[in-house]
Parts: structure tokens; C-alpha cells; sequence
């Protein structure tokens, strides 16, 4: 049965979160800033498939760097890495799969908004390097034709120059000219005499910090 007495306990768990909420929603925020150097860090999460086979996934970090030209648009560069342990094709067990991006995000607030949402579109190359197959390295290393990936996350402001940033980026593109040593013809639906050309897609979500000084 519930009585009065619990009432003051229960405004006693409350009261702190409530406070911890308006901390970061409260109408008193900095001003966000989106303009200027901007760097991020941020680890997730990426999935890679090949030949629109099974998703393999594995632990991702990434790092950004960028320039904002106004409130708006933000160009930046970036790089991620993942460690992938492979089931879509018999010739890789484990692979690094390494994404570039050229692209720029587009911020749909600001001012002393907390909660920024954004869009994201880069052009984006993947490399895959130190393939492993049978517990051995193999000569591997090939790099995709150029690519678009598309996105959006939330920048969640801490302060007026620090923020929690959460994203999801996908893409499709295709490596050619893969050496058919490497991979069994098999695994693809087309080839050209001793190279290979292989679809794929990759999807990533990251959580992170951004910070301009």
C-alpha cells in the first residue's frame, strides 16, 4: 500500500534528474557554435557487406576535422577505422577497413539551441588492408572507386564550444580491379580476366565529442 511517506522519497530520486535534464535542455545554453575549427573523436560501430552478402560487423573509431563557414555549412575531413572479421566472401577472415571522407555537414539550428540536428553528405573512399586468411596475411590491399555517403546525427551542446555528437552514415560503392588471387571468382558476379570487381556497402554509427577552440 502506498502511503504519504513515500511521496518526499520519491521527490528525493526526482528532483536530480529533473535537474539534470534542464542542465541540458534549459532555455539559459551558450550560444552553439557550428562557425570556425571544429575537431571530433568519437568510436561506434560499422557494418560492411560485400556482393549484398551477410553484414559483418566490429568496433569503429573515427576522427574529424573541419572548418565552419557560417552557422550552416561546415566542410570537413574525415577518417574511420574498423577491424572486420569477414563472412561474406571465403578469402577474407579478417580485414581493416579504413573510410575517408570529403564532405560537409549542414546544420538545421543553432543559436542558443541545445539540441542541433544536422545532415551529412561526403564523397567517401574505402581501403581494405591486412587481410588475413587461415590465420596468415595475404597481399590484399585494394581501395574502392570513389563513392557518396549520406547521414545526419545530433549535436547535443555541453557548452558553447563542447558537444555530444551522435551520427549514422551509409554508403555503397565498388572495388575494382581486385587480384583474383585474392578473392575466389565465385564471390562476385563480375570479373575481367585476373581482377575482380566487387559491390559493397557500409553502414556506421558513431558517437562522439566535437570541440572548436
Amino acid at each position: 500500500m502506498r502511503t504519504v511517506s513515500d511521496r518526499p522519497r520519491r521527490g528525493r530520486i526526482l528532483l536530480p534528474v529533473l535537474f539534470c535534464l534542464a542542465s541540458v535542455t534549459g532555455g539559459g545554453a551558450q550560444p552553439a557554435r557550428t562557425e570556425g575549427w571544429v575537431l571530433g573523436l568519437g568510436s561506434g560501430a560499422a557494418a560492411v557487406s560485400f556482393e549484398s552478402g551477410p553484414g559483418d560487423g566490429a568496433a569503429l573509431v573515427d576522427l574529424r576535422i573541419g572548418y565552419g563557414l557560417n552557422s550552416v555549412v561546415t566542410p570537413y575531413l574525415g577518417g574511420a577505422y574498423a577491424d572486420i572479421r569477414s563472412r561474406g566472401l571465403e578469402a577474407f577472415d579478417r580485414m581493416t577497413f579504413a573510410h575517408v571522407d570529403l564532405g560537409v555537414r549542414l546544420h538545421l539550428g543553432g543559436g542558443r539551441r541545445r539540441w542541433v540536428p544536422y545532415g551529412d553528405l561526403a564523397l567517401a573512399f574505402w581501403h581494405v588492408s591486412d587481410v588475413i586468411k587461415d590465420g596468415g596475411e595475404t597481399a590484399a590491399d585494394f581501395t574502392s572507386r570513389p563513392t557518396f555517403s549520406v547521414g545526419g546525427g545530433l549535436a547535443i551542446y555541453l557548452s558553447g564550444s563542447w558537444a555530444l555528437d551522435v551520427n549514422v552514415k551509409a554508403a555503397r560503392g565498388t572495388f575494382r580491379d581486385v587480384p583474383a588471387g585474392n578473392i575466389p571468382a565465385g564471390g562476385t558476379s563480375r570479373h575481367r580476366g585476373a581482377l575482380l570487381h566487387l559491390d559493397a556497402a557500409s553502414t556506421r554509427f558513431g558517437v562522439g565529442v566535437s570541440w572548436w577552440p
